[in-house]
């Protein structure tokens, strides 16, 4: 008898000790968790120029809930967001397409409100910070070196499938595969890869980096979309301190993109392309100035996944600006310069400009047509200014203004004037 009792209070020990670890573990998910409302608001007024005829105007408001949850057992977790936007003003446009990537209606004159989820994914972790890796399963933002769901507007888009990574010291190696994407445009949860009536299942990337101590960095990775595309990447940078807070990075890049089969062209008309980049950066201070150049060979630079929508590929070089300098043999360089004003008493200040230019671009890209009525010159341009402030204190702490307006003339495009007023307002909820 004493030792039934000896036994069960063991037991009522041992299971009182348990209910308190087990909820020492759902505190730790539960108090490291937080959640942002982030409020948008963003402004496109774009027209055509030298015979390029549109005028294109929007103005949308967006709401963004991003959620992160803790640690369960400091192993697993689960993130959450949606959003959602609708037009405040948008006239009558019959370009065939929107600025702020809302949905059109069936006349093309009008958009359409979007919401829905654009995240929800199970998180997990293991080791410390010297050896340690990471799973990620479901919805998510995700940006690498070929693959990068666009963010740049109202709404972000996101890919659906699973994301592994390990990290040693310097070394971080990962391997991703994608199977759906959500678009920025539309409200559904995900929709397959697609090229026409053909389904890619997924597009499968691995990759690698490693930072040295003494400033050097190697970058590679390569992707395949099934049966579509497949491309390789390659990256170092150096960074070199002159003392005096003033450094030089210098950032030199390669990708080579090939056809997977023979739904990218049919199986008679091979496709390849391939640029090369060289970049340098001088910071001072404050002060960053910028110089690019980027050579594309053999054909267009394809930075799409599937062949319906543009907005998981990535054209990873200095020259992916206002407009992509990727054309068949296309030469192109920038020079930019950005400034931080906060050591001249106006935090939360910084503003920038570049002018790129490009020539010797394919001729058989140059068709004439109402949109592109100039077809003889071969080079492109642009010259962009922009000026972002952040309030740094006070009830509207974080609160942020970012204005850009660029002029360009694309040969293959139409030349263009584009303004941008972008708002966002970041709530920490908890």
């Amino acid at each position: 008898m004493k030792m039934f009792k000896l036994s069960a209070l063991s037991a009522a020990v041992f299971a009182a000790a348990s209910a308190t670890a087990v909820t020492a573990q759902a505190e730790g998910f539960i108090d490291d968790s937080s959640a942002t409302l982030s409020i948008r608001n963003q402004y496109r007024n774009e027209s055509g120029v030298n015979g390029h005829e549109f005028d294109r105007k929007e103005w949308v408001q967006g709401f963004q809930l991003d959620y992160q949850s803790g640690y369960f057992m400091d192993i697993i977790g689960f993130d959450y967001s949606a959003g959602a936007a609708f037009k405040l003003d948008q006239p009558a446009n019959e370009t065939g397409w929107d600025a702020t990537n809302l949905p059109q209606d069936g006349n093309r004159s009008d958009v359409n409100d979007i919401a829905g989820t654009n995240q929800a994914y199970l998180k997990a972790k293991f080791g410390d910070e010297n050896l340690n890796a990471n799973m990620k399963f479901g919805l998510q933002r995700t940006c690498t070196e070929l693959f990068c769901p666009s963010g740049s507007r109202i709404l972000p888009a996101s890919a659906y499938g699973t994301y592994l990574e390990g990290n040693v010291q310097n070394l971080k190696v990962y391997g991703a595969r994608w199977t759906q994407m959500h678009s920025r445009s539309q409200s559904y949860f995900a929709k397959d890869f697609k090229d026409g009536d053909n389904t890619i299942d997924s597009v499968k990337l691995v990759g690698a980096a490693y930072k040295f101590d003494n400033g050097l960095g190697l970058y590679a990775e390569y992707g395949e979309a099934d049966e579509y595309l497949k491309k390789y990447f390659t990256k170092a940078d150096y960074t070199i301190d002159l003392g005096n807070e003033t450094s030089l990075l210098l950032d030199a890049r390669y990708a080579h993109a090939k056809d997977h089969g023979d739904n990218y062209n049919g199986e008679d008309n091979d496709y390849e392309s391939k640029y090369y980049n060289l970049t340098a950066t001088l910071s001072i201070q404050d002060l960053d100035v910028w110089v690019g150049y980027n050579v594309t060979k053999d054909g267009d630079w394809a930075g799409q996944w599937d062949g319906e929508v543009d907005q998981a590929g990535a054209f990873n070089s200095s020259l992916d600006l206002w407009q992509g300098y990727n054309r068949k043999d296309e030469r192109a360089w920038v020079v930019g310069v950005n400034y931080k004003f906060d050591n001249i008493g106006l935090p939360g200040l910084e503003a920038g400009t570049r002018y790129a230019h490009s020539s010797n671009i394919d001729k058989n890209s140059l068709a004439a047509s109402k949109q592109n009525p100039l077809t003889n010159d071969d080079q492109a341009h642009e010259w962009t200014q922009w000026a972002k402030y952040t309030v740094q204190t006070g009830p509207m702490k974080d609160f942020s203004v970012y204005v850009e307006h660029a002029r360009g003339d694309n040969p293959t495009g139409g030349d263009e004037d584009d303004t941008l007023v972008h708002l966002q307002y970041d709530l920490a909820i908890f």
